[in-house]
């Protein structure tokens, strides 16, 4: 039996999250000509996803500056769960200089005293806080048509479905030795670079994402060399098309050869679906792995450290 875990019993009750997450209303304007969200790590994600399913151009803002193209044009969509993240405060600021319009998401701190912040739950960490931090404003994006529309119902039957497939999520982070790799294609891009984060930040694991096909542009030439220690974790659809499908074939039989090599495919009746069960899926994966390496997911040290040293 696992021993308890806060990180742990929270990623339990994903499903509840989310149904949650869906009753919070983001009031957005309408006629914005492109859209840039700007937010960092677990807080940044949800960009990186909305990104695949915009409907305008769609810019993801990961730094203290703002493109020149941000104008009175402009959506800015500032997301931090703290409300106290510097980049991101600090591009907001540079966006209202503009006279953009702008939507702030956060749990409070600076950004929550903003008369146009959006209030979420506070008291997690902000990576397991993705349930809403994605999906009140996504279904708003899509009431506007600012992105792709989406069926919230074959999500929720998608992550219900995660409860047959924890002994396999437990059986994984038992297998990964040494650096970990993940691939994915199209949306599913958005899950490996998911994984990537939460391997970094609860197990403490040292994790690469890279996108398919691009990554056989250039990746893939790194497999020549003997030397390394890597599991490789193939994120895929079942809709994937047949050209994906013989470049993950490809890449299973090269990689095999050097590396442990796993396959997870999502399950959802939709790509969208496969989404956000492989990102379920991922997250437990990383929360297991920190457990049986009896590391304790939840501090970041070396972030908190970082954070002070920059104080000075």
């Amino acid at each position: 039996m696992l021993p308890y875990n806060s990180m742990l019993s929270t990623l339990l009750e994903y499903p509840e999250h989310i149904e949650r997450a869906t009753k919070i209303d983001v009031p957005l304007p309408d006629k914005a000509e492109n859209i840039v969200y700007a937010g960092m790590g677990g807080s940044g994600i949800a960009g990186i996803i909305l990104q695949h399913m915009a409907k305008i151009p769609f810019f993801v803002n990961r730094d203290y500056s703002i493109p020149e193209f941000v104008s009175f044009s402009t959506l800015f969509i500032a997301v931090s769960y703290s409300g106290n993240t510097e980049e991101t405060i600090s591009a907001y600021k540079k966006a209202r200089e503009r006279n953009s319009k702008t939507v702030i998401i956060t749990s409070g701190g600076e950004l929550g005293k903003e008369k146009n912040a959006v209030i979420i739950p506070s008291g997690m960490q902000p990576r397991a806080a993705f349930p809403y931090l994605f999906f009140p404003l996504a279904i708003s994006l899509a009431e506007y048509g600012y992105i792709k529309k989406f069926d919230i119902d074959a999500v929720l039957e998608a992550v219900k479905s995660m409860k047959m497939a924890r002994d396999i999520a437990i059986d994984i982070a038992n297998n990964l030795e040494g650096n970990v790799i993940i691939y994915g294609s199209g949306l599913l891009s958005a899950a490996a670079t998911r994984w990537r984060q939460q391997l970094n930040e609860n197990a403490k694991l040292h994790a690469f994402d890279f996108p398919v096909p691009e990554c056989n542009h250039n990746e893939i030439e790194s497999w020549e060399r003997e030397d390394g220690n890597f599991t490789v974790i193939f994120l895929r659809s079942r809709k994937e098309n047949e050209r994906i499908r013989k470049r993950f074939e490809f890449m299973k039989k090269i990689y095999g050869e050097k590396a442990k090599v796993m396959e997870i495919f999502g399950n959802g009746e939709d790509e969208f679906s496969e989404l956000i069960y492989l990102i379920y899926f991922g997250d437990l994966v990383s929360v297991y792995k920190a457990i049986y390496d009896e590391v304790e997911p939840e501090p970041v040290n070396l972030i908190a450290r970082l954070k002070e040293e920059l104080k000075r």
